[in-house]
């Protein structure tokens, strides 16, 4: 296809360029009164539904035991035993899946939170509208036509040249309607087909193309920038391609193929922070959750590339933990009971992970609501004592410098309550 002018826009995200407070050639925040270093956040989506209670469990409930053969949940001795969790909540002995240990070692050295028992109050068992209720941050019948995320960049302003990122192909509806969102599988992906080839010369040509005093010439002259300047922060070797992203020394993420999605968006996380290129908000996915068959199978290699990958990733930023927050979350959890197909379906209740240098970690957060047959939600799920935005809520105003609730998630600041998981 040719390119065009409008073309060359969409395929650039030359939206990204269009910034009023950002000085893009020296990557400096030049927007009068906000801080030069704004705090990180990092949203990973365990896509289609993880199992909370194969991740965190009550090893010791009754109830918890009856309900699952032992290759699905977690046990206080034997094979399936789970790593014992220091100030867990109240009542029974929860434990951290076996696949986690190195989650784990950061729970105990007080960076790592876990909240459980949440997320959608109204929910839904239904994998997309679960996953659109929550990343556009309302109630069902509220619709707004912005994601959560592009919210908060509204409130509080998104100078830098690449204040949010979605490590993907495609923006998540958290996203929606942010003008300076990008989408890309990696920094050195940020470019024009066939920019490393031509180099100077196609962006010279483009450069004259753009170089008039109209917005959209503007816009795309500075979209242009944004692409040579990333572009000469990569290495590249002799022919000019980009080379591989090295991590900090004796930082290791895992390769396996069921940690390599995960491994490599958050690689490209790290690489974009290190560059100092303004990064606000960063969204990762980690699929493959929606385990209705063969869970015993699955989930353990799950857990591990997504214990392994985050110990990789905060270890390769450990210059910037004061600064980071890293939110895990999926769109609801799975039924108590397991199926016949050695799987679980679709539930309710969940757990949620807060990880950073500002989190008052080595402990769980929440009310745990039981898992007796009249404590479970419609008689099958785990109940929900917390709405997933509290703890989202909690990141705004005390992490990232948004006191604006009520913008962010409409109808809910009346009922926030913190629970003190953050500085």
């Amino acid at each position: 296809m040719p390119l065009s002018r409008r073309n060359f826009l969409v395929g650039c995200s030359a939206t990204i360029a269009a910034l009023a407070g950002g000085r893009v050639g020296g990557l400096a925040f030049a927007a009068e009164g906000l801080p030069a270093q704004r705090d990180i956040l990092v949203v990973v989506s365990l896509r289609g539904g993880c199992d909370g209670l194969n991740l965190i469990a009550p090893v010791d409930d009754p109830a918890y035991v009856a309900a699952r053969s032992a290759e699905l949940r977690l046990a206080e001795r034997g094979e399936y035993a789970g790593l014992r969790l220091k100030n867990a909540l109240p009542g029974f002995d929860f434990r951290l899946h076996p696949a986690a240990a190195a989650l784990k070692e950061i729970y105990d050295s007080g960076d790592l939170a876990l909240v459980h028992a949440c997320g959608l109050t109204d929910g839904t068992r239904s994998h997309f509208e679960a996953m659109e209720y929550m990343e556009l941050g309302a109630a069902r019948q509220a619709r707004p036509t912005s994601g959560w995320l592009s919210r908060h960049l509204a409130a509080v302003g998104a100078p830098g040249m690449l204040p949010a990122v979605a490590v993907n192909n495609s923006l998540p509806l958290a996203l929606l309607a942010d003008p300076t969102a990008v989408s890309l599988p990696s920094p050195a992906s940020f470019s024009l087909q066939g920019h490393w080839r031509y180099g100077p010369q196609q962006l010279d040509l483009l450069r004259a193309a753009y170089g008039g005093a109209a917005r959209l010439e503007q816009a795309g002259a500075r979209t242009l920038t944004a692409i040579d300047t990333l572009a000469s922060y990569l290495p590249h070797d002799s022919e000019g391609n980009p080379l591989p992203y090295q991590p900090a020394d004796t930082v290791e993420y895992p390769a396996e193929e069921y940690a390599a999605e995960l491994s490599s968006a958050l690689q490209s996380v790290s690489q974009l922070v290190k560059m100092e290129v303004g990064l606000q908000v960063a969204t990762v996915d980690y699929g493959g959750w929606d385990t209705h068959e063969g869970q015993s199978y699955i989930f353990p290699e799950l857990v591990e590339g997504l214990s392994r990958s985050l110990a990789a990733f905060y270890n390769d930023l450990s210059a910037y933990r004061d600064r980071l927050t890293v939110v895990v979350i999926s769109e609801f959890g799975r039924r108590l009971r397991a199926n016949e197909s050695g799987g679980t379906d679709h539930g309710f209740g969940n757990a949620m992970l807060v990880l950073g240098g500002q989190t008052n970690g080595g402990q769980m957060y929440g009310r745990w609501p039981g898992l007796a047959t009249e404590q479970l939600a419609d008689g099958a799920d785990l109940a929900i004592t917390t709405d997933y935005r509290t703890v989202l809520s909690e990141i705004l105003t005390r992490r990232l410098a948004n006191p604006q609730i009520e913008a962010v998630f409409p109808g809910f600041s009346s009922t926030y309550q913190p629970l003190s998981i953050l500085r």
